[in-house]
């Protein structure tokens, strides 16, 4: 098992990116993803569910339709370091993150079910990530037409879920 060695540089990312970078803490990057669900299980799944369907102005998605977008960004982002991480440059799309959360109903589903598919999306990044070699952290792809690396990508798995945790936490009043 091999690990990045260093938080990625800004020539790693594009700068719409440095917000997620930025809310990553110091620690081992390992640790941190593997540590980050347990928490958000621990105060969500106590809720009720109106609680995580309200809208809490001026957001426009819920809390269970935050973490379904959790769930599509965990999966978009490790899919790009699975493919980067094994070589394949071919250029892949950006994302637009209303058709999804529009799309996938998540008021629909038990807060806790989505929580268990965030997780089970987080063990699969992380299973591949520990399986790359120290040189595949470098490997560079373009992503909505701009490069990124593999290191940049698993250090945004962690801080995209910060930076959202944050604004669930206030809006709970936490």
């Amino acid at each position: 098992m091999t690990h990045p060695q260093r938080r990625p540089q800004t020539d790693e990312y594009h700068e719409f990116y440095a917000n997620y970078i930025n809310c990553v803490p110091e620690g081992e990057l390992f640790s941190l993803l593997e540590q980050q669900i347990a928490p958000l299980r621990s105060v969500l799944s106590g809720r009720s569910d109106e609680d995580v369907s309200t809208l809490h102005t001026p957001y426009t998605w819920t809390i269970k339709q935050v973490v379904g977008h959790l769930i599509d960004a965990e999966k978009l982002f490790g899919w790009r370091a699975h493919r980067f991480g094994c070589g394949d440059e071919a250029p892949l799309p950006g994302m637009n993150q209303n058709p999804y959360v529009d799309a996938l109903n998540y008021e629909s589903i038990n807060i806790v079910t989505l929580i268990d598919e965030l997780e089970f999306a987080r063990k699969g990044n992380i299973a591949f990530l520990k399986r790359l070699a120290d040189g595949d952290w470098d490997r560079v792809g373009k992503a909505d037409g701009k490069p990124i690396t593999v290191r940049a990508l698993a250090y945004i798995l962690v801080g995209h879920i910060n930076h959202h945790w944050m604004i669930v936490q206030k809006r709970l009043g936490l």
